[in-house]
């Protein structure tokens, strides 16, 4: 039965308490009928006033049980997506650094070629070495590696814009992907500048990185991940191992441009 239709059967029984006895009087002793009738009117008055009471307090439970059922639900709702966030974050991202993995990096930047490719805009791949990172782990353990490894995820972020990433590609090394990106220089001297300014506390050890820059100028003509990463990884080559903060930087050519330099 819908809850209307009970408040008016329990409205129709108060008044029928109290107007039966009334008019029962009225009919044996109309004098006495009168005082009956006011008594009942009184009563039914006082019970309506109580009812209605009680139907405020109910609608006004009802109303915070909605609002902490709302209040579950959506904190429910928060903790799924926070799970769903982290579970997402451990196969996509490093557990030490907190960079993208290799895996996710390297899909990542097989879209962005492509994207940029759409777009007829260039862009910048850095491959990023610490230098003297097996001395730093010897020295400070696993704990002081991880920690170093942390510093520079945090010098990349901070030199780079937020369309900008980062990925650990292994070890001591790092990709970053500068999007529509002619020239990575500026991105490079930031991140030196950023290294620079993170040294200064107490048992801080300064840190150096070598860089190996490749400008993708034209992505729409076809991209090697291969090639790619072996004019990177031969970039590289000619400034690790001299102190750090150096970069060597290439220049992708297309496919077309080596057929035609080799015809």
């Amino acid at each position: 039965m819908a809850e209307d239709t009970k408040a008016v059967l329990k409205l129709a029984c108060l008044l029928a308490i109290g107007l039966v006895p009334a008019l029962a009087e009225l009919v044996i002793e109309p004098s006495r009928g009168v005082a009956v009738a006011a008594v009942g009117s009184a009563t039914m008055a006082t019970v309506f006033v109580l009812w209605t009471q009680r139907l405020v307090l109910d609608a006004h439970l009802l109303r915070l049980k909605e609002n902490t059922l709302r209040d579950d639900h959506a904190s429910l709702q928060e903790t799924s997506h926070n799970q769903a966030r982290e579970l997402r974050d451990a196969r996509t991202h490093d557990a030490s650094t907190g960079a993208l993995n290799r895996s996710a990096f390297l899909r990542r930047l097989e879209e962005t070629i492509a994207r940029d490719g759409r777009l007829g805009k260039s862009l910048a791949f850095l491959l990023v070495d610490v230098e003297g990172f097996k001395a730093i782990n010897i020295e400070r353990g696993r704990i002081g590696g991880d920690a170093v490894l942390q510093r520079v995820v945090h010098a990349l972020s901070d030199a780079t814009r937020g369309t900008d990433w980062i990925g650990r590609l292994g070890g001591d090394e790092f990709g970053v992907v500068l999007n529509e990106c002619e020239d990575p220089g500026p991105a490079v001297e930031r991140i030196f500048a950023s290294l620079r300014s993170g040294v200064g506390g107490e048992g801080s050890v300064a840190i150096h990185v070598a860089v190996g820059a490749v400008t993708i100028e034209n992505p729409a003509a076809g991209v090697e991940l291969s090639e790619l990463f072996r004019l990177a990884e031969g970039a590289l080559a000619s400034v690790r191992g001299t102190g750090g903060n150096l970069c060597a930087r290439r220049s992708m050519r297309s496919a077309s441009d080596r057929q035609a330099a080799t015809a």
